[in-house]
């Protein structure tokens, strides 16, 4: 496998630590690492790897790896799929753009239609898997269509055909491979003044200058779970190196040398505290790979 994928401009490694691909930097290594530069190196991987266990990585945000680390390969997509272009008011982008570099693609273009994402760590294929956003705006409401691999096989999903709900899409079993999003002419200059009003707020509340994988669990319905854990008197609270942060209850960061299992027991806790406190079951927003 290493030297068929290696002739294709795949980049290899071996028991590669995880804690070093994610925004958490937490996990124990993979027995594979890589990356994949086009679609054709893709294809290859796939009918190599068949029914072996892998998984594909976008920014590594939003995830947290197990201590053991990954029993398979880890797939993180490069090359062609970081490639942003723009026509008229579309912007098409693979799914291993950065989300940052499409959103700055949009400002520069006078497009407007993804404010929300500004401050939001990842790639395009992790947002629109999650489809991410903020208050009642999410990314989905401005993709016009994903090509997708699907058992083997590319697909072209309109938005109409695809399936979107809070914090979800319907690409669980898919690999995002290009999307196209659908904007609209800034006309009244207001795209740079929500993107700065955005990163405030962000700035003010939440703990971004410490590792951290966003947060942790989905907002129940007309609840928020921040302040959930915060009346229930859980911010601050340690487990090894992991902590509650005293600026968002919904962020646990790592103060240096945590390990998944401190995550975990955090996790348990505010799920066993806030359900023990208001009777609300607590569904974790992050993704975790064991």
């Amino acid at each position: 496998m290493i030297e068929i994928l290696s002739s294709l401009g795949c980049r290899v490694l071996k028991d590669e630590p995880l804690s070093m691909h994610c925004s958490f930097k937490i996990g124990g290594p993979a027995d594979f690492f890589i990356e994949i530069p086009n679609e054709l190196a893709l294809s290859e991987f796939l009918r190599i790897i068949s029914d072996g266990r892998f998984c594909i990585l976008g920014g590594g945000t939003n995830i947290l790896f197990s201590d053991e680390g990954y029993r398979g390969t880890i797939v993180r997509l490069t090359g062609c799929f970081k490639e942003i272009s723009v026509s008229g008011d579309e912007i098409l982008c693979g799914g291993g753009a950065l989300l940052s570099d499409v959103l700055k693609t949009a400002c520069e273009n006078g497009l407007t239609g993804l404010e929300c994402t500004a401050g939001i760590l990842g790639t395009v294929g992790g947002a629109v898997y999650g489809n991410v956003g903020r208050g009642d705006k999410w990314i989905s409401a401005v993709i016009k269509s994903v090509e997708v691999y699907k058992n083997l096989k590319k697909e072209l999903i309109n938005r109409e055909k695809a399936i979107f709900g809070y914090r979800k899409s319907g690409f669980e079993n898919s690999i995002i491979l290009k999307v196209v999003f659908s904007l609209k002419k800034d006309m009244k200059n207001d795209s740079l003044k929500e993107i700065s009003k955005n990163m405030q707020k962000r700035l003010e509340t939440q703990p971004l200058n410490i590792p951290n994988a966003g947060s942790i669990f989905k907002n129940p319905d007309g609840f928020s779970v921040g302040k959930l854990i915060e009346e229930a008197g859980l911010k601050g609270i340690y487990a090894g190196k992991a902590q509650i942060s005293e600026l968002h209850g919904n962020f646990i960061v790592n103060t240096g040398g945590a390990f998944a299992e401190d995550v975990l027991a955090l996790i348990n806790l505010i799920k066993e505290k806030v359900k023990e406190k208001f009777g609300i079951s607590l569904e974790t927003e992050i993704k975790i790979i064991k």
